[in-house]
């Protein structure tokens, strides 16, 4: 039996007809979702053999250099240890002198 009264639910329905604001009005400031991305481009053609080689050329010399600075960096942890060594010997002797001549 048909029931003349709607019936309740504890979801509402959504409008069906989808109404169009105006979101400026919202006081909210919205940039266009085309200014947020630009679409990357489709190269067609393939990228030219002299960039790669220069660039191979670029990261070479980088890398050459990153090993010499590694190089150099080793031998001067090396000379700080040894200078550190030097200066708690020089020290030792500098207390010692300076026993001595308190005991004078």
């Amino acid at each position: 039996m048909p029931f003349s009264k709607p019936e309740k639910s504890r979801f509402r329905r959504v409008n069906e007809t989808t109404e169009l604001c105006d979101i400026s009005q919202l006081g909210l400031d919205f940039v266009p979702v085309a200014s947020y991305s630009v679409q990357p481009r489709k190269e067609t053609e393939p990228m030219n053999q002299e960039l790669i080689d220069v660039l191979e050329t670029k990261i070479g010399a980088l890398v050459e250099k990153y090993n010499d600075l590694k190089e150099e960096n080793a031998m001067l942890h090396e000379e700080i240890q040894r200078l550190s060594n030097d200066r708690e010997g020089i020290k030792a002797r500098v207390d010692a002198i300076l026993g001595k001549l308190d005991g004078i």
